[in-house]
This record gives C-alpha cells, structure tokens and sequence, in this order.
C-alpha cells in the first residue's frame, strides 16, 4: 500500500473553512487515509502522484473483483497473495505454466494495477500492490 496516508497539506484555510461550514467537506486532511481504507480489499489499488503543487490520484473502479479475473490470472493473483514476494520462477514451478504464459500473466496484473514489479533481471519478485 502507499505510504501516503498522512499527508495534510492545507493548501487555503479560508475557502476550506467555508466548504466546511457548507458541509462540503466533512473534515480536514482524510482524505488519502480514508482513500486507502475503502480500497484496502480492492484487488486494484489506488495510484497516487504526489508533487510540490498538486496531488494526482487515479481511483480504479472498485466493482471489478477477482472473480473477473481469467482462471490464468486468478491462479497466479491467490499464490502471490499467499507470498510476501515471488519470482516469476517460483510461479512457474507452483502452477506449472511456461515462462511465456507467466509473464503475460504477470503483465496483464500490472497493467490492471493489482500486483507490482519489484527489481530487474534474474533478481526480479512480484507483490500485491
């Protein structure tokens, strides 16, 4: 999970303290933290961009669960939710699947932002995000 759960940053209290008492907004700074907390069993995980000036956040849409995953990718989702890290090796020998197969598995739950690369070459792990 990102570790952007306690940034705060009141950026104008004036129109914060309006949207306030408008109930706008219900309180200051909950944001990111409650973001994170809707999402924590999503097999999607937020992704947040955090700079000097601004904060970008892109919500993937939550409906979608792991029963819409192919069989393929379902398999490999439960063992790397079982392991802390993996390799793509150890995968192949758990579910027996080629290298070939592995991998496109493995960058289909990448692009769909449920599981993340860690490292490069032979040393590379796979991660729930």
């Amino acid at each position: 999970m990102i570790g952007y759960s306690n940034i705060s940053l009141l950026r104008n209290p004036i129109i914060a303290g309006v949207f306030n008492r408008l109930d706008i907004i219900e309180e200051f700074g909950t944001g990111i933290a409650r973001i994170n907390k809707e999402y924590f069993y999503s097999l999607s995980k937020p992704i947040f961009e955090v700079t000097d000036n601004r904060i970008m956040i892109i919500l993937p849409i939550t409906e979608l669960d792991k029963f819409d995953l192919p069989e393929d990718e379902l398999l490999v989702y439960d063992l790397i939710k079982n392991e802390v890290e993996i390799s793509r090796r150890e995968i192949d020998v758990k579910t027996g699947l080629n290298k070939a197969k592995t991998l496109r598995i493995l960058n289909s739950l990448i692009s769909k932002s449920i599981i993340r690369k860690l490292g490069s070459g032979a040393a590379t792990r796979y991660s729930l995000k």
